[in-house]
């Protein structure tokens, strides 16, 4: 017999960062989006560099930032996060290089962020919940809201919303 089993609650230390998973969510789905509108792949790759530089790098930077803190340099799942971290730095970096410029980087890396964000909520965080002491949890929170600003989206032109190729 199978047992389910609830999602746990998310502690509020580590809600500015799944707040901003959603951001990441959103710039996949405007990739698809942008790939479907025939986006030229040249907009595609000034948004990635846009999101690269302005939003996901720091993002990414805060979480190992966190897991630095709370976790040993060998813990397997701190391991992970911060390999996963690098192969999406390299994706966005060929796609960047605009070598080869074709559609699959830009879906490979919506797949692969995806994937990524949707571990960090499901597997991660759970398993940073059930391991950490709360009260370090709590500072680390309290030390995240004085590093972290809040992320916005302002890209142009909004390829996204077009169904006409924009170039």
């Amino acid at each position: 017999m199978k047992t389910e089993t609830k999602p746990q609650k998310r502690d509020k230390s580590l809600v500015p960062l799944s707040r901003e998973h959603h951001f990441g969510l959103l710039f996949c789905w405007k990739l698809r989006q942008g790939l479907k509108n025939g986006t030229d792949l040249e907009v595609l790759r000034d948004y990635v560099r846009y999101f690269w530089e302005n939003i996901l790098k720091a993002h990414c930077d805060e979480e190992e930032w966190v897991l630095k803190r709370l976790l040993p340099k060998h813990d397997t799942q701190r391991m992970r996060l911060e390999e996963e971290h690098r192969l999406l730095e390299a994706i966005i970096q060929l796609i960047d290089d605009g070598s080869p410029r074709n559609k699959d980087l830009f879906q490979v890396l919506e797949k692969d962020l995806v994937d990524h964000i949707r571990w960090e909520e499901r597997e991660l965080f759970n398993y940073l919940q059930s391991v950490v002491q709360p009260d370090e949890l709590e500072l680390t929170g309290k030390l995240l809201e004085h590093r972290h600003a809040p992320s916005t989206d302002n890209f142009q032109p909004e390829f996204w919303t077009k169904t006409d190729k924009i170039e």
